[in-house]
């Protein structure tokens, strides 16, 4: 992996000052994915202002070029590049749009091998205007509802077959973006010479193997693909996505971190969630900075069914690897990196629910040897069961005796934590454990249980309340008296009303859902 050139000098400042004005301009609260946009738009035109007069002064011979400085493209390079390469170089926000939506993927991965390819720079940009998905649409956030937002990147962000857009009639490549640039190349290799015709037939050659890799993951959710090629396209280095310089910047990232969490939090995601995702996108930065390479990576050549074959040999031969590595097969970087952009990007769409793991604590969070230091989950956890089983009650005609968990006495309060703790035995019964969300392959998640499962979990928690119950000195009585400690519902399960059999069975069937809102997974 090749590292960046230096950060320019005062990014962060760069950074801080456009998200205030975009603030300031939109006279309210950015979403999260405007908090990433503006912030990357705001570093490039920062770098690129950097650039142009170092280049300035150079060229004058003020002053000698920096190590790690690019400089300006020659040749080629310089006069046929595509307009999203250019518009990101300058920071413009329709640019860093594409970029963030992996819009214009297949340019983004093969524009650098198209220029070469071709011996006229129009026929470069041709060719670059046919392979792209979304040449000049801007994406208009602020005006977006969140499921539009979702919407959009999952239409795009996996580069697969059914994502072939429809041009205007006005351009006359309405048959997507594989097939419109493969004509074009055929077209234009007629004219060229030997030499470069071959390298336009490889280019074509080379798509076609990836679209049909890409093939498999149609049947997969968005998501789900996203996961499973995001370490690819990160061992790759082509696509701008994985490749910004940004990535690099600690400060920047930080702080961008930081707004997501703060506008996380405005919109009444729960302090556990908020917490949980400054605390993994802080480890996953530091732990990326720590292990990212000087090197080039042997891994640039690579085609991406070759490696997405080896990235799936490492996953399945390292069943931890979110938190513990690939092992020695793939660069120590690649977890961190690939989980930094997912933790930037996704949650930016998706919302902090989507953050993924701690890398150095592959912690359970309702482990009841982690109960100190994870109460407040446990708690958090238990406020939100005791909502559903509000909402249970009312259903079936039964008014709750306290309208909020905290409104309960300590031992009722008490008995509700001791539910939640109890949650990790029971699903062992089943031959199911939990982990951090997005720790884990997606056929590997219980989303819901089967009706017996429901039926042997609920035995199982009426039986441990019985016993809690009874060792609290609870007794049976045919009229409740919590100050007396008695209930009608001290009975073995076979006795039980229906309707509280239905409260139990409706507790386990919550369960994937709570655990969900707090980070976690159930897997088999």
């Amino acid at each position: 992996m090749t590292k960046a050139k230096p950060k320019p000098d005062r990014a962060l400042d760069a950074v801080k000052a456009a998200l205030e004005r975009a603030e300031a301009n939109r006279q309210a609260q950015l979403k999260p994915i405007e908090i990433v946009k503006v912030a990357i738009s705001a570093y490039q035109a920062h770098a690129n202002a950097l650039d142009s007069s170092i280049n300035a002064h150079v060229s004058a011979g003020a002053m000698s070029a920096p190590d790690g400085f690019q400089g300006v493209r020659t040749g080629n390079l310089a006069v046929a590049e595509s307009d999203d390469r250019a518009g990101l170089r300058r920071g413009t926000q329709s640019s860093v749009d594409r970029l963030l939506f992996n819009v214009n993927y297949w340019r983004a991965a093969y524009e650098d091998r198209i220029v070469a390819a071709c011996s006229s720079p129009d026929d470069a940009r041709a060719c670059l205007k046919a392979i792209c998905a979304w040449n000049s649409h801007t994406l208009k956030l602020n005006t977006l509802e969140a499921d539009e937002v979702v919407a959009t990147f999952e239409r795009f962000c996996p580069p697969l077959v059914a994502n072939n857009r429809r041009g205007s009639k006005n351009d006359g490549l309405g048959k997507g973006p594989i097939q419109a640039f493969r004509d074009k190349a055929s077209e234009i290799a007629i004219r060229e010479t030997p030499e470069r015709a071959e390298a336009l037939r490889a280019i074509v050659a080379d798509i076609e193997a990836e679209t049909q890799a890409y093939g498999a993951y149609e049947q997969k959710s968005p998501l789900d693909a996203l996961y499973e090629l995001l370490p690819v396209w990160c061992l790759q280095e082509k696509i701008e996505l994985v490749t910004g310089d940004w990535w690099n910047d600690a400060d920047v990232m930080l702080l961008i971190a930081e707004r997501m969490r703060d506008r996380f939090a405005q919109m009444k995601f729960g302090d556990t969630l908020c917490t949980y995702f400054m605390d993994s996108f802080r480890e996953t930065l530091d732990e990326y900075l720590l292990t990212i390479s000087t090197t080039e990576s042997m891994f640039a050549n690579q085609g991406i069914p070759s490696l997405i074959k080896q990235v799936n040999e490492a996953r399945l031969s390292h069943p931890d690897s979110e938190t513990q590595g690939y092992g020695d097969s793939l660069p120590p970087w690649l977890s961190a990196k690939e989980q930094l952009i997912w933790n930037t990007v996704v949650c930016a769409v998706y919302g902090p629910l989507h953050t993924r793991p701690l890398l150095a604590d592959d912690v359970n969070m309702l482990s009841v040897e982690g109960k100190a230091a994870n109460a407040d989950v446990i708690t958090d956890l238990a406020e939100r069961a005791y909502a559903n089983y509000m909402a249970v009650r009312r259903a079936s005609g039964i008014a709750p005796e306290y309208g909020s968990y905290h409104l309960q006495p300590e031992n009722l309060k008490n008995s509700g934590l001791e539910r939640i703790e109890s949650i990790p035995d029971k699903l062992k019964i089943l031959g199911y454990r939990i982990v951090p969300a997005g720790s884990c392959y997606p056929e590997q998640r219980v989303l819901a249980f089967t009706p017996s499962e429901i039926e042997c979990l609920a035995v199982l928690e009426h039986r441990r309340w019985l016993e809690e119950r009874t060792a609290a000195g609870w007794a049976y009585s045919a009229k409740k008296d919590i100050a007396a400690k008695k209930s009608p519902y001290l009975l073995i399960w076979e006795e039980l009303p229906d309707r509280a059999r239905e409260w139990n069975r409706s507790s386990i069937r919550d369960i994937p859902t709570l655990l969900a809102t707090v980070g976690l997974a159930i897997v088999k």
